[in-house]
């Protein structure tokens, strides 16, 4: 579930240097790119694994609208075509939407951000049970938000980043975590 709001075009440190932007739209150094690097990383790691062939990807994509893409192993590159199209836009999370996409499936959830949610007081209640019903937890670029003190008091794993490298390798580290008892040691 990832935030592809405006913000997220910037740097992590807040500096103003997004990195080069020739091939990279929104630049190699910003807030998007490494959690696109952490994406990834995961898909990488479930393939290396030998697993990634028995369940469904799926990308969430917020910001003026929720999207949802989940294909199988076999059209993965969909997907991955899907994280490419980010809206930039305002910061909006449909919990309605990523509820209809898992509905009666335990799924790893990892939520990405770097700010304030502004409709979270109304989807609140649905994105609670969104996260308590998977393996879930969110990494937030930056401070805490209303968003964070809500899973933090739901006792639902919080952690805060500053850099892009902490980000991706947070986000490969969360994923290996969860599918632990399924992979070899």
């Amino acid at each position: 579930v990832l935030d592809n709001s405006g913000s997220m075009k910037e740097a992590p440190d807040g500096s103003g240097n997004i990195g080069k932007n020739s091939s990279i739209p929104w630049g190699d150094n910003s807030k998007y790119h490494y959690a696109l690097l952490g994406f990834y990383g995961i898909e990488n790691f479930l393939q290396r694994q030998g697993i990634s062939q028995y369940i469904n990807h799926g990308l969430a994509l917020f910001s003026s609208t929720t999207r949802y893409k989940e294909e199988d192993f076999f059209k993965l590159d969909e997907v991955k075509k899907h994280a490419l199209n980010p809206e930039w836009g305002s910061t909006n999370l449909d919990a309605k939407v990523l509820n209809q996409a898992l509905k009666g499936r335990e799924s790893l959830v990892l939520s990405i951000s770097d700010g304030e949610i502004n409709n979270w007081n109304s989807e609140k209640q649905g994105f609670e049970t969104l996260a308590k019903q998977n393996h879930y937890a969110h990494i937030q670029i930056g401070s805490k938000t209303d968003f964070t003190i809500d899973l933090e008091s739901w006792q639902l794993p919080v952690f805060y980043v500053t850099n892009g490298n902490d980000l991706s390798r947070l986000m490969v580290n969360i994923a290996k975590e969860t599918y632990r008892r399924f992979i070899s040691p």
